[in-house]
């Protein structure tokens, strides 16, 4: 009579019969080291991810560095009438966000009009304002302002510019043609009515 064939228990096949029993034990005790281990690193790559995951945003994991920041800001219609870029954005605070080498970009009519520059501005989410003591550049067809300090309200696409102002315009008209006849000055209209109400200055501190 043929006795029956016993199988070595360390050759013994898990229950799914994919692994020995003893490697099955072992990957039951590092299981959770991997587990942990792979959190961790969706965590460090989320963080840190170059790409613009952030864009159109300008909420920003505290602590975390985003490249090729990019927020966008759009009118009533839904159209895009500005553009904040930077080459590199920093979450200082939850309020507050450093950007680097910024640019702000303003549409007229589909096209852009207005280039701001700055090598390093600050991005106040509870104000939604901007502001640089870096130096900034404003460049249009028709001028460059430069300027040391800034402060720009981005919603309203207006800002302050203060220490060192310099202005240079372009394409203005510094004298007539010759050969051309003067033109006649006509009489000045006399406004009728009271005098207009005047509001005082305000002046920025």
């Amino acid at each position: 009579m043929q006795r029956p064939k016993t199988v070595s228990p360390r050759r013994a096949l898990s229950p799914c019969g994919a692994l020995p029993a003893g490697h099955w034990t072992a990957w039951e005790k590092k299981g959770p080291l991997f587990l942990l281990s792979a959190i961790v690193l969706c965590a460090w790559a989320f963080a840190f991810v170059p790409a613009t995951a952030w864009a159109d945003s300008a909420s920003i994991p505290l602590g975390s560095v985003v490249k090729e920041f990019r927020l966008p800001q759009r009118n009533a219609q839904g159209g895009v009438d500005a553009i904040v870029t930077g080459r590199e954005a920093h979450a200082i605070s939850v309020n507050r966000t450093e950007i680097m080498d910024m640019k702000i970009e303003l549409y007229d009519q589909g096209k852009i009009g207005t280039t701001i520059l700055s090598p390093r501005c600050d991005l106040w989410k509870l104000e939604d304002r901007l502001s640089t003591q870096s130096g900034a550049v404003v460049e249009r067809p028709d001028l460059r302002l430069t300027s040391q300090i800034m402060d720009w309200e981005v919603a309203e696409h207006r800002g302050v510019f203060r220490q060192n102002v310099r202005v240079v315009l372009f394409h203005l008209p510094l004298a007539k043609p010759p050969g051309q006849p003067k033109a006649e000055k006509s009489a000045p209209v006399l406004r009728q009515g009271g005098a207009p109400a005047l509001k005082p200055l305000e002046s920025s501190q």
